[in-house]
């Protein structure tokens, strides 16, 4: 099978009989590439409740399907965007949302609860905590939505085996709260506690008068954390839900690992970040992947070639957490660095790729330092050349990406100076 630009991620073998069942859609194709050219988006409410301030708030969700789907059972993504848990918007997290439903999902960003108190003294951590838990309940009824609806009107023809929540910087942290703390005893010494036990326990208060889902269940199967972390790493048990994250390792608002979460430069609260929380999964047999990126702060990543890679090696671990049989990559890859040359650096007319002893056709991908694709050579069996006399002065990533799969992928910074 040809596979595109993510054939040379790097994913974990998974054990299927951890699963529920398989995604009666999945093929080589689906899931892992985009499949279908448009979506429509759909706004829904799917709850309302109190904020921290007293205020009655509507919450809805922007749910993305593809058009042109015939499938009747398709895998949610419900995302979260960032915000501090004080401002942000749903909308923000569009493009995401459209990524993955060209690729056969059901993707929705939602509102939620953020706090709406005064900023002067900036809330504390018992507060900001409070805050949370209300979004958290929120999530939970966002799933709960999902789950009525396919047992009733099935507007959005969503496989309930296969929900999914995640979110960035606060989504994040909203993502991995909803997930994880899944039984009181787990908190029971702390004031979290009562935090929850005042949010209506572990489901929380949050649904529609006019469209209720209270009832259904809110159990997911996979979290997506970007940038996000855990007030307790150890909340991570034996049997939760599988997790992917993507962090900075000079994150300076949502602590890497551990630290303090960061409102304006303000420390907040004590949290514990992605390369805390997959020790933890590791050691509780919990599923992972952790994507961590050398030098990144806090999402400044999201608009070059990392965040592209972070998206597609997402798509490729969903695909996986729905079991679609027949399509297999290695756990390790072969390094051949060495012997792709790509040259001149700077370049001002042309780059030059030759291969040495590499028997593979590739897929060349040039990203400006915005991250958007500017060049591209699919199908390559030889060495080759590309024409960069119309690309402006300034840094370019280049990717070579292999067909084999065993073989890992080779990027180069490269300046371009045509002297315009």
């Amino acid at each position: 099978m040809k596979i595109t630009a993510i054939s040379f991620l790097i994913v974990f073998a998974f054990s299927f009989g951890q699963l529920q069942s398989q995604n009666a859609y999945c093929d080589d194709n689906r899931y892992l590439n985009e499949v279908f050219p448009s979506t429509t988006s759909t706004t829904v409410k799917y709850g309302e409740n109190i904020t921290y301030a007293g205020n009655l708030r509507n919450l809805r969700m922007d749910v993305y399907t593809p058009d042109g789907d015939v499938a009747t059972e398709r895998p949610v993504i419900i995302m979260a965007h960032g915000g501090s848990f004080i401002l942000g918007d749903k909308a923000t997290l569009q493009y995401y949302c459209e990524y993955f439903a060209k690729r056969g999902y059901v993707a929705a960003t939602m509102d939620y609860r953020l706090y709406d108190g005064p900023l002067f003294p900036v809330p504390d951590s018992t507060v900001m905590l409070d805050v949370v838990i209300k979004a958290v309940g929120d999530m939970k009824a966002a799933v709960r939505y999902f789950r009525k609806d396919a047992a009733t009107t099935n507007q959005f023809r969503v496989d309930t085996n296969f929900i999914f929540v995640g979110g960035q910087s606060a989504g994040g942290i909203l993502a991995g709260h909803m997930a994880y703390i899944n039984d009181l005893s787990e908190v029971q010494s702390t004031f979290i506690y009562n935090g929850l036990i005042a949010n209506g326990g572990l489901p929380g208060t949050t649904d529609d008068p006019a469209n209720p889902s209270m009832g259904y269940s809110s159990e997911i199967q996979g979290v997506i954390n970007q940038f996000g972390a855990l007030y307790n790493a150890d909340w991570i048990q034996p049997g939760d839900a599988p997790l992917i994250s993507i962090h900075g390792t000079n994150d300076d608002v949502v602590p890497y690992g551990y630290g303090m979460v960061s409102i304006s430069g303000i420390p907040i609260i004590s949290m514990e970040g992605s390369s805390v929380m997959h020790p933890k999964a590791d050691q509780a047999g919990v599923l992972n992947r952790f994507i961590s990126v050398p030098g990144g702060g806090h999402g400044d990543f999201l608009s070059n070639a990392v965040w592209q890679d972070s998206l597609d090696r997402s798509s490729v671990w969903l695909m996986e957490s729905v079991a679609c049989e027949g399509f297999t990559v290695p756990v390790e890859q072969i390094d051949v660095s060495q012997q792709v040359n790509i040259f001149p650096n700077p370049a001002s007319e042309h780059i030059q790729i030759e291969l040495s002893n590499i028997q593979s056709n590739y897929d060349i991908k040039v990203f400006d330092g915005l991250g958007r694709l500017v060049q591209a050579q699919d199908g390559i069996s030889d060495n080759s050349q590309l024409d960069v006399t119309a690309l402006n002065d300034g840094f370019y990533q280049i990717y070579v990406l292999f067909d084999n799969l065993e073989l890992a992928p080779v990027t180069q910074k490269v300046f371009v100076s045509n002297q315009k």
